[in-house]
């Protein structure tokens, strides 16, 4: 009889993925914190559903049945869709189990959406609105410039290090999903921005529990989280931004399209922004229709007749 998961199996089951995705995979916390919640919630509706034995396709049918009469949207569900199913190909490699209940359901067409950025002289008015006169003013323009100059994720940012700081060679040692590391490359201006802030910082480091290593810190010594980075750069950018404009993945979006505007190489921008698929890279490319009509312009032999 082929070996099948039984719900009271889902809790030790699910320790041990996770637990190989952290040691084994090297995911981040908030990668691990979505599968876990995303696998107690399947845990939760096949409760509901009152499931005792094993769980088989028909349950997975179910549950995505449930999520689509809930609106859940098709990324959402597509996303819980992808936990499950590396769930259960992990428990198959393991021997825990004989087939996966997911395979070969498909999963939800999801409309193509372009990036929302902004301009180049939006950026620039959201810089010079921060008037540098505080520690903490001079360090959010840093974050803030560092951001676009780069195209570095929030991520990246905050967990950014002093020993990654490659001052005199113009780049940056970044540590981006899956533990992956690459160069970034930076102006003159802001290896020297970044090293008077290291400078400048260091009295704040002193403080009870401050954080060495971590280049962007609090008054109180401690590392900045996600929330604190998200707040500052909402402060900054809801000054020349509308609603929704205001998050920093959008000066991630911004850096990537203005390149490609100004002629950069596809696969340039790839290994810049750390993308493991041009897939994913490419789709700035639809950004900017005048960037395309330009290149047809200048290349095709019969663009420019009279």
């Amino acid at each position: 009889m082929p070996k099948s998961l039984l719900i009271k199996d889902f809790p030790d089951s699910i320790a041990s993925f996770l637990g190989e995705l952290k040691t084994l995979k090297a995911a981040s916390s908030h990668t691990l914190k979505s599968y876990a919640a995303d696998l107690h919630q399947f845990v939760q509706f096949l409760k509901a559903q009152s499931v005792k034995g094993a769980v088989h396709r028909l349950h997975v049918r179910q549950y995505l049945a449930y999520l689509m009469q809930q609106q859940y949207t098709a990324t959402s569900i597509n996303r819980k869709l992808a936990c499950l199913r590396s769930f259960f190909k992990f428990l198959v490699s393991h021997g825990r189990i004989d087939n996966n209940p997911t395979a070969n359901i498909a999963f939800r067409k999801v409309p193509r959406q372009l990036p929302s950025i902004l301009s180049e002289q939006q950026i620039l008015q959201a810089v010079q609105e921060i008037s540098p006169g505080t520690l903490t003013d001079f360090r959010n323009q840093v974050i803030l410039e560092l951001l676009y100059l780069t195209g570095m994720r929030a991520s990246e940012v905050i967990n950014l290090k002093i020993p990654h700081l490659e001052l005199d060679a113009l780049q940056l040692r970044v540590k981006g999903k899956g533990n992956k590391e690459r160069i970034v490359p930076i102006s003159t201006e802001m290896a020297k921005k970044l090293q008077a802030w290291i400078n400048q910082s260091n009295k704040w480091r002193t403080n009870k529990g401050g954080d060495q290593d971590r280049v962007f810190i609090k008054k109180n010594g401690r590392a900045l989280g996600p929330r604190d980075l998200s707040r500052i750069v909402d402060g900054i950018l809801s000054r020349v931004a509308e609603k929704g404009k205001t998050h920093p993945h959008i000066l991630r979006h911004s850096f990537a399209t203005h390149l490609l505007n100004a002629g950069a190489d596809l696969m340039a921008v790839k290994e810049l922004l750390g993308h493991s698929s041009l897939a994913t890279t490419q789709i700035y490319t639809h950004v900017s229709p005048h960037r395309l009509k330009e290149a047809y312009a200048r290349a095709h032999p019969r663009a420019q007749r009279k």
